[in-house]
Formats: structure tokens, C-alpha cells, sequence
């Protein structure tokens, strides 16, 4: 087998492997908490990018093909974080950025950015190739080649992944959108992190076939479906990241 074949393998068995840890509860602020700044700041730098990854066979080459989802995520991530923190005493206000005048006004700011994923929806982690593709030279070789083409392979989108209807699940997985934030909480009197950035994943599966490869040809009511989960999938990480933040108590 040659060592691109085989670097897709183990890539596909990891990404099946976490998908566990991807595909997590829908985790949120406690009902009883307290916010922990009483204003604070909202910068998301969310897109509405999307790469459908269609899987014809279990160890194909996956077809990827770009697209939008037509769906404004930045203003969806911005009313998820309002609605789990105004319960909480917060006023939550949108900022152009995390040291302008508006960000000035308030006690702390919530920087949302995409995080940059590849073609299985999985975000730039060496440490954790390394280990997946079983050590050695082979996992070294692949991942320095993986460094070098770092910039082209991941890039801030939510992942489409979409099985062939004809192929078992069980070797591809379901069909499933996921997208990945990176969330940090800043001072703005100081522009400095009070809490460092964090990266969380949202995952959610999405039941059923989907008929075609890629988002622009899908039906109007498949389109309804998969954003209904895409969403599904970044309100789950907007939960992750403001756990993380520790923005109440």
C-alpha cells in the first residue's frame, strides 16, 4: 500500500476513533450560576464556510468540495452565548473588537474565533498525529508533510461529512456536521488574556442519507436539516468554551 494510502487510513480510523470525543453532551452553564463579570464583551469571527466531505467507500480518497451554508453562524454563536449567559446576571454586548471604545465599557471580553479544521474535522494537533499514526518514522514523515501544507489543509469551516447511502456506517461513520471554536477571554484595558485560548469541538450526527456529495446540491429540506445540525453543533461548542472561560461561578 502506498504512503498516502496508508496516511489515509490511519487518519480515517483516528477520526472514527475520536469520534466519541467530538460528538460530546450538550454541556452548559449551571442552572444557579452566577456571572462572573457583570458586562461583558462579544467578538465572534465565525463564518458560514463549509467543506462537504463525501466518502464514496471506507479507504477512498474523500472527495471534498467548498461551499456556504448561507447561514449567518457569527450572529447564531452570538445569541447562544447570550442566551446561557443573561440568566446569569450578565449583560452580554457585541464588540467590533476586544480593545476598541465598546469593549472599553465592559469588565471583560469573549473572543469566539473559528478554529481551523481539515477534511475529517479535526484541528491542527501533532502530538496527537504522532500518536495515531503509530509513532515511529512513518508518523514523523507524515506530519512534517502535514506542517507544510498546514495553511491549505486546515481552515476555519464547519465539516460536512457525508457517507455514500450504499456504504455501511459502520466503516464510514454517520453523516455529521462539526465545526471547532477557539475561545479566550480578554481584558480590555490591557488587550492581555484573563483566560487563554481554548479549543472546543461541536459535533452533531445527522440521521438518515443524504442523497448527493455536497451542500450545493442538496434538497431544500436537507439543506434545512444539516443546518439545523450544523447549529446543533456550535451551540454545543459555544457551551464548551464558556465552561472553559470560567465567565461564572
Amino acid at each position: 500500500m502506498e504512503a498516502k494510502s496508508l496516511i489515509r487510513l490511519f487518519s480515517l480510523v483516528a477520526a472514527l476513533s475520536l469520534t466519541g470525543c467530538l460528538d460530546t453532551t450538550q454541556v452548559g452553564i449551571p442552572s444557579n450560576a452566577q456571572a462572573q463579570y457583570s458586562k461583558i464583551g462579544l467578538v465572534t469571527q465565525i463564518s458560514d464556510n463549509v467543506v462537504s466531505t463525501y466518502w464514496d467507500a471506507a479507504f477512498a480518497e474523500p472527495q471534498p468540495i467548498d461551499g456556504k451554508l448561507g447561514w449567518n453562524a457569527a450572529s447564531a454563536a452570538g445569541g447562544f452565548v447570550k442566551e446561557q449567559l443573561t440568566p446569569t446576571g450578565a449583560v452580554v454586548a457585541n464588540v467590533p473588537s476586544h480593545t476598541g471604545a465598546a469593549a472599553q465599557k465592559t469588565d471583560a471580553v469573549i473572543v469566539l474565533q473559528q478554529t481551523p479544521l481539515d477534511i475529517l474535522g479535526q484541528n491542527y494537533n501533532p502530538g496527537r498525529d504522532f500518536f495515531a499514526l503509530g509513532g515511529g518514522l512513518f508518523a514523523i514523515g507524515a506530519i512534517a508533510s502535514a506542517e507544510k501544507a498546514k495553511g491549505e489543509k486546515y481552515q476555519p469551516r464547519f465539516v460536512l461529512w457525508v457517507r455514500n447511502p450504499a456504504v455501511n456506517k459502520a466503516l464510514i461513520g454517520e453523516n455529521a456536521c462539526t465545526v471547532g471554536l477557539t475561545a479566550s477571554l480578554v481584558d480590555p484595558a490591557t488587550g492581555s488574556q484573563i483566560v487563554e485560548g481554548k479549543q472546543v469541538s461541536g459535533r452533531s450526527v445527522i440521521p438518515g442519507n443524504l442523497q448527493t456529495k455536497d451542500w450545493a446540491n442538496f434538497s431544500t429540506s436537507e439543506k434545512q436539516l444539516v443546518r439545523s445540525h450544523c447549529s446543533l453543533a456550535l451551540r454545543s461548542a459555544v457551551s464548551q468554551a464558556l465552561v472553559g472561560l470560567k465567565v461564572v461561578r
